[in-house]
């Protein structure tokens, strides 16, 4: 993904504040969270790891920021609205290793096209995502367990129709997109998205998701008589989501996927699918106005075929959360990941960062 230079962030910033000061109803919002952290523990293997989180090196230490987030949002008429969206964090560098920015968000919304229904155009934020990461309500400390182990890409250029139905306490939302993230399409084969849920109120939903990625086939190598066979790639990928919460006090929420991929793994004598799947498990307290607790706990099985074994993680989160006033958090954190011991025997310690995590927003 090319970054945009940090000079022309500069410009746009600023035009997007004179824009604002001339549209009384549009929006800037920006919004920053970053860390100091130290890797306190690392097993010697565990830069070798396939599907690790903390799989850097031991020791390791630094401040670090993981976003920077611009939107702006621009009010043509009561049904017709915009957003732009500008990104930055560690990954997204120019050539010369400087931090970069992207483009995040883009599109153009179109409210109330039929009854309780809108559609969307543009850049967009999937579905599929979207639910459980606003209930999670902690982005700044962690991503949701499909963006975390890469199932998903959180954004794709496309159409979007959503909705609700039975006096709003149901919603929709389908959604057709290029299967390219926020890069450029370079192919035909499309993502499809959808999702619906129960929000009957404000302290309860539950939704339920389905994502089917169409993949370029590839020819079966091990189909030595000609015509080779060509494999189809597909991936999909089902999550279900469950909250509580009671508004600034308590919140408990449990997200569930599984996910398939169709020929993509090697078994030496072919391509067979294989499946993964994972839980989360969040719960978030409220003690006052100025502390509050979030602990989670993650299990991801990467590969449930017979031939793959020995490769489960528990990812947990532990936060104490310090509201420095309403915009701005401090939060001391740990995080861990445990690992199951290898098909010879070896054990693998867990590794342990802890952390303080500064979050505000504005």
């Amino acid at each position: 993904m090319k970054a945009i230079s940090v000079v022309f962030y500069i410009n746009v910033f600023f035009t997007l504040i004179n824009l604002q000061k001339a549209y009384s109803q549009d929006k800037l919002n920006v919004m920053f969270f970053g860390d100091y952290y130290y890797n306190a523990q690392r097993d010697t293997l565990s830069t070798t790891l396939n599907n690790a989180v903390l799989n850097d090196a031991n020791n390791l230490n630094g401040f670090k920021y993981r976003r920077v987030y611009l939107t702006y949002d621009h009010k043509f008429d009561s049904r017709f609205s915009a957003k732009i969206g500008f990104d930055s964090d560690q990954e997204s560098n120019t050539t010369n290793g400087k931090f970069g920015f992207f483009v995040k968000d883009a599109y153009l919304n179109w409210d109330s096209i039929f009854k309780n229904a809108s559609l969307s155009f543009g850049l967009l934020c999937i579905p599929t995502i979207s639910t459980s990461e606003k209930w999670w309500g902690h982005r700044f400390l962690e991503k949701t367990i499909t963006d975390l182990r890469k199932f998903e890409s959180t954004r794709d250029m496309g159409i979007s129709l959503k909705g609700s139905f039975a006096k709003n306490q149901f919603f929709y939302t389908i959604m057709l997109g290029n299967n390219s993230g926020s890069k450029v399409e370079i192919d035909r084969f499309k993502s499809l998205y959808g999702v619906i849920g129960y929000n009957p109120s404000k302290s309860f939903i539950f939704s339920l998701s389905y994502t089917y990625h169409f993949m370029k086939k590839s020819l079966d190598l091990y189909d030595t008589l000609p015509p080779m066979n060509w494999l189809n790639k597909d991936k999909s990928l089902i999550t279900f989501f469950i909250c509580y919460q009671k508004e600034n006090k308590f919140s408990t929420g449990l997200e569930l996927f599984y996910a398939t991929q169709k020929h993509d793994l090697n078994t030496g004598f072919g391509f067979d699918d294989y499946s993964s799947y994972g839980a989360t498990f969040f719960v978030n307290y409220a003690f006052n106005e100025k502390l509050s607790f979030t602990g989670r706990v993650d299990y991801f099985e990467p590969n449930n075929h017979r031939l793959s074994t020995h490769d489960c993680r528990i990812y947990a989160l532990w936060a104490c959360n310090i509201h420095v006033q309403k915009s701005i958090i401090i939060s001391p954190n740990l995080l861990s990941e445990f690992y199951e011991k290898m098909s010879n025997g070896t054990k693998i310690k867990p590794a342990i960062t802890p952390r303080i995590t500064f979050y505000w927003k504005y």
